[in-house]
């Protein structure tokens, strides 16, 4: 078998596999397998933290430009009374908040326990935008 011969059966070869997947591509995909058959309604805890970091801008961003999601995050309130999304309830553990207001460090009981850091309640809202 010469060169041609030898390209005339590999061409013939990826033909006959073109023609045996085509049909297998072009089926339409299964239903979901729910109790309606519609896509799953998915929601993730800090925005879309499947693609970003947990509870960061990009994931929160991202999650509500997107029509099909919700948003669940761990609401902290500000002392003017504002909900803010933070994973922690001190916020040095989230944050860089130390840095903006490096005094800003105090302790409350939480649960029974003396917990020291920075927390959301002694800041107003215009303060951490």
């Amino acid at each position: 078998m010469g060169r041609s011969g030898h390209a005339c059966s590999v061409l013939g070869s990826l033909l006959l596999l073109l023609l045996l997947l085509g049909p297998a591509a072009a089926q339409k995909g299964s239903t979901w397998k729910t109790l309606s058959g519609d896509a799953p309604a998915v929601i993730a805890k800090g925005g879309f933290s499947g693609l970003f970091p947990d509870s960061s801008d990009p994931a929160y961003s991202f999650a509500v430009s997107n029509q099909d999601s919700a948003q669940w995050c761990d609401v902290r309130l500000t002392k003017d009374g504002v909900g803010i999304c933070l994973p922690d309830i001190k916020m040095d553990n989230c944050t860089t908040i130390s840095d903006l207001f490096p005094k800003g460090k105090k302790t409350y009981r939480v649960n029974g326990v003396s917990t020291t850091g920075w927390f959301s309640v002694d800041y107003n809202s215009i303060d951490l935008t």
